[in-house]
């Protein structure tokens, strides 16, 4: 039997819940991802090192393949690179760590509040606002250029993504702002626009779009093209995805909010 999964998008990340035993497929998501075994262990798999078996909350860099196996339930909040994701990212990038001590309790205490409550837009970014201040940046935040491009190709169709002009409005060449996200964020900002096209597509399952209606959405030539995309950013197959209840509904591209 499928596991039961809730999950509650907020601005660029979000906040998932699995109530029974899940996992997920080898994915690369491009957000930091701190992921909360409420009662039991949690096993990332990583190609090429050896598999992380902890009963700890894990957090996983923007960008880095990682498979998840959990036989209980789990809450992991998505949080932003560029946001409230930047201490994490910098504490991360790169790799997969477990958490220990009181920045781990502080986190499990969130997520336990969230699976004895309801899972709505106040819920999801209290959990979210919690892991953010487990950890505090040990470099200066990101570019503020780079931070602008990104909300601006948020707002952009997906399947038109215009580097040149955004970097341009920056006083940046299309070079120059792809190596200063890689710098920051520590993958490629192509991969980056993938995984815009795979929300932009996601939000269209959420509102009951076709798969290959949804695929036209983000962009992808047809629905094998959305399939494989989704399997390697989320992990999972597009049925999966919206199969799951979403408590929350777009406001515009890039934002979600409570309906």
């Amino acid at each position: 039997m499928a596991a039961r999964e809730h999950t509650a998008l907020v601005d660029e990340g979000g906040v998932h819940v699995v109530e029974d035993a899940g996992g997920t497929r080898r994915h690369a998501l491009h957000l930091v991802k701190l992921v909360v075994p409420v009662d039991g262990p949690l096993r990332v798999e990583r190609e090429g090192a050896r598999p992380l078996e902890v009963r700890a909350p894990v957090l996983t860099g923007a960008g880095v393949a990682h498979a998840i196996i959990a036989p209980g339930p789990t809450v992991t909040a998505f949080l932003p690179p560029g946001g409230l994701g930047a201490g994490a990212q910098v504490a991360v990038r790169g790799r997969v760590l477990a958490l220990e001590g009181a920045q781990a309790e502080r986190v499990r205490a969130a997520a336990r509040e969230v699976l004895r409550g309801r899972l709505d837009n106040a819920a999801a970014r209290e959990l979210m606002t919690a892991c953010a201040r487990a950890f505090t940046p040990e470099r200066p935040p990101v570019d503020r250029r780079v931070l602008r491009a990104m909300r601006r190709l948020a707002e952009q169709a997906p399947e038109r993504p215009a580097l040149g002009p955004l970097a341009a409005a920056e006083g940046l060449s299309r070079s120059r702002l792809s190596h200063l996200f890689h710098d920051a964020f520590g993958h490629p900002l192509r991969d980056y626009v993938t995984f815009l096209r795979v929300m932009a597509a996601v939000r269209a399952l959420v509102d009951g779009a076709a798969p290959a209606r949804a695929a036209l959405a983000g962009g992808f030539h047809d629905q094998a093209h959305l399939a494989r995309a989704v399997a390697a950013t989320l992990g999972r197959t597009p049925g999966a995805v919206a199969r799951s209840h979403f408590v929350q509904a777009p406001a515009a591209p890039g934002r979600m909010v409570a309906p």
